[in-house]
């Protein structure tokens, strides 16, 4: 994904213009800034990932218990 997004954001023609430049690389840094603002004012006090449910001894009965049915 990083090295579509690279080639996408490279120019079109060449010399680079004000007409031909390419406003991609102005939008991704708007969002990847945006983005970062967010977390760092809000998500990151909240936001704790994933929750592991059960041990990996449940989840390894359950998933025995699964495989016997099938």
């Amino acid at each position: 994904m990083v090295i579509i997004t690279i080639l996408f954001m490279l120019p079109t023609t060449s010399p680079v213009t004000w007409a031909t430049f390419n406003y991609t690389v102005i939008a991704v840094v708007a969002v990847l800034g945006f983005a970062a603002i967010y977390w760092r004012s809000s998500a990151r006090k909240w936001f704790t990932g994933p929750k592991v449910q059960g041990s990996a001894q449940e989840l390894a009965a359950i998933e025995n218990e699964l495989e016997s049915l099938a």
